[in-house]
């Protein structure tokens, strides 16, 4: 499920990516995996003619149980950057961790998706920061998990303050949403378990 007030456009890393339309405040929820998401099976997958499944998983994520999720409502066309300005460590929701102006891309850090084993791919993010070759192996790298942890420790206390477009849905799938809500203001104090690779709703 994505936020409102992000629309497609031409992209300069890769074809066409996810543009906010107007400003996003840090610590708004921008998207999160949920039950209207299409998903495949591991049955499923498996019966997938190769060139279909390779475009599904292009687009979409394995999750913890070996089924692939494609995220809906555009969601799927997020794009990489190593300066990702959306992050989801410790979470079951991609948040903005800076203030994204009206115009920019929204971009996540293709690494926090884990369950891809051996996934990889050559970035052309441009950023000062880029890694050339972006790896799901990556995301258990202990200094890059750490980046991410200090952005998004500093601007989860600015999520129960912010207008939250996903808060109905996140309310009732989201426990670090709900913790954060009760006073959480840390990953450590709000992670459930659950992540945009098990969301909650697979234990539903």
């Amino acid at each position: 499920m994505l936020a409102g007030g992000i629309d497609v456009q031409a992209s300069s890393t890769h074809n066409v990516g996810l543009f906010s339309v107007r400003p996003i405040p840090a610590g708004t929820v921008i998207w999160l995996p949920c039950p209207k998401c299409s998903r495949w099976s591991t049955e499923e997958i498996a019966e997938l003619p190769e060139e279909r499944f390779a475009a599904l998983d292009k687009y979409g994520h394995l999750l913890a149980d070996g089924s692939l999720l494609l995220p809906c409502l555009g969601a799927y066309l997020m794009n990489h950057s190593c300066e990702a300005n959306v992050l989801d460590l410790g979470l079951d929701f991609g948040l903005a961790v800076r203030d994204i102006a009206a115009g920019e891309e929204v971009t996540c850090d293709y690494a926090t998706f884990v369950e891809d084993e051996g996934w990889s791919m050559e970035c052309n993010c441009r950023t000062a920061s880029c890694r050339d070759q972006v790896t799901t192996a990556q995301g258990a790298d202990q200094r890059l998990r750490e980046q991410w942890r200090g952005r998004i420790d500093a601007v989860l206390p600015l999520v129960a303050s912010v207008e939250q477009p996903l808060h109905d849905v996140l309310a009732g799938l989201s426990t670090p949403y709900r913790r954060i809500l009760q006073g959480g203001s840390a990953i450590a104090e709000v992670a459930s378990g659950a992540s945009v690779c098990a969301p909650a709703f697979l234990t539903l």
